[in-house]
């Protein structure tokens, strides 16, 4: 089922990120040691919610400076009991150090509702495509 619910949950997550309102960016996270984060970086992944905690503290002090954050495409959402996911391809437009890129991902967040009736990230994952990581090109035949 669709949850409309979960979106806006994601997208006010994105304008809080947007805007580096570091109370609000927390707040749409479950406050568990469970929580599991693969970040788009260097890093394979963030887990427990300290660790995101202070994560998204030095994402709030460093030089990125976030001008867009968007579902660019493909946006696809569901619930099933007290869990759903939103996914698709995300638009991110930074800046850093005056040089403005436009990057995009694969966005996937799995959500739980609480208590309290209220939708938090339990599960987020950005990537891109590894290319051709078993060196025989994409098996996706195009009849």
């Amino acid at each position: 089922m669709e949850n409309s619910a979960l979106t806006e949950t994601i997208e006010k997550h994105f304008n809080a990120v947007k805007d580096k309102r570091i109370d609000e960016i927390l707040d749409h996270y479950a406050q568990s040691d469970e929580l599991l984060v693969f970040v788009e970086g260097p890093r394979w992944q963030t887990l427990g919610y300290s660790n995101v905690e202070k994560g998204w503290r030095d994402f709030t002090d460093s030089e990125i400076v976030v001008r867009e954050c968007v579902w660019a495409e493909n946006l696809r959402t569901r619930t099933a009991g007290k869990m759903g996911f939103v996914a698709g391809i995300a638009r991110l437009e930074v800046e850093i150090k005056g040089e403005l890129k436009t990057i995009e991902f694969r966005g996937t967040f799995v959500l739980e509702e609480n208590a309290e009736g209220n939708w938090k990230i339990i599960h987020e994952h950005f990537s891109q495509p590894a290319e051709n990581p078993y060196g025989i090109g994409d098996w996706l035949k195009n009849d």
